[in-house]
């Protein structure tokens, strides 16, 4: 790991898009998502917003066990502008943080 801080970029339906990912982030940030305890732009936190709220349209909310309105297409595009959205946090927030992406959306086939 390069940085010191371990945090996972992983959407959480309804909100939450960063987390601890090591002990060391556990002690400094603590548990829940953190986004607002990093020191993020508030451009870096209105797009983060916007993916989230983008993430939840990937859910079917009347019924959660059946798939959702997403086909292949919306999905690579989220996957893309996620891809984009990492390099760029991971470049504000700087080599003491090491951010890991873990997708919480399957593409259907």
């Amino acid at each position: 790991m390069s940085g010191a801080f371990s945090i996972r970029l992983m959407f959480e339906w309804g909100g939450g898009s960063l987390w601890c990912g090591n002990d060391a982030a556990l002690k400094e940030f603590d548990v829940g998502p953190i986004e607002d305890k990093l020191p993020l732009s508030n451009a870096m936190l209105v797009r983060l917003n916007a993916l989230s709220q983008w993430h939840d349209t990937a859910l079917n909310w009347d019924y959660p066990p059946d798939p959702g309105p997403w086909g292949p297409d919306e999905c690579e595009k989220f996957e893309t502008e996620v891809l984009t959205f990492l390099s760029e946090l991971q470049t504000e927030l700087g080599p003491e943080f090491e951010i890991v992406y873990e997708p919480s959306y399957v593409a259907p086939n």
